[in-house]
């Protein structure tokens, strides 16, 4: 399997306020995954020949990319879902809320952009 689109169903809570939205999440796949985390080494491997052109900073640039580079690829590897969209209106001001997070790791705590409060997001 390598990734899928699914939509949910959410509900964003607001002192005791409820009000019903959509996300929409893309699933990755063990082969998604690796094709992703394999990615990300490249790009790590090509900011570290960059830095090797800047003089002076190479010293400390290169090897910082070289021990940030398994750090990043554990973490691409190991992100299962990411959200695409999401459509959610603040229980308090009736709002769209901008839900910021990258994973689909539920509650969701989302800060509204309007009135500033905070909007706990659970599946519904």
């Amino acid at each position: 399997m390598t990734s899928e689109v699914q939509d949910h169903a959410i509900v964003a809570r607001c002192g005791g306020e409820s009000a019903k939205g959509s996300l929409r999440v893309i699933r990755f796949g063990e082969e998604a995954r690796l094709k992703r985390a394999l990615k990300a080494a490249g790009a790590c491997l090509l900011i570290g020949c960059v830095c090797l052109c800047i003089p002076g900073a190479h010293f400390v640039l290169v090897p910082l990319t070289i021990l940030l580079a398994p750090i990043v690829v554990y973490r691409v590897h190991a992100q299962r879902t990411k959200i695409l969209r999401a459509e959610v209106a603040c229980p308090k001001c009736h709002n769209p809320v901008a839900v910021l997070s990258s994973q689909e790791l539920y509650p969701l705590f989302e800060n509204c952009g309007s009135c500033h409060r905070e909007v706990k997001i659970e599946p519904g």
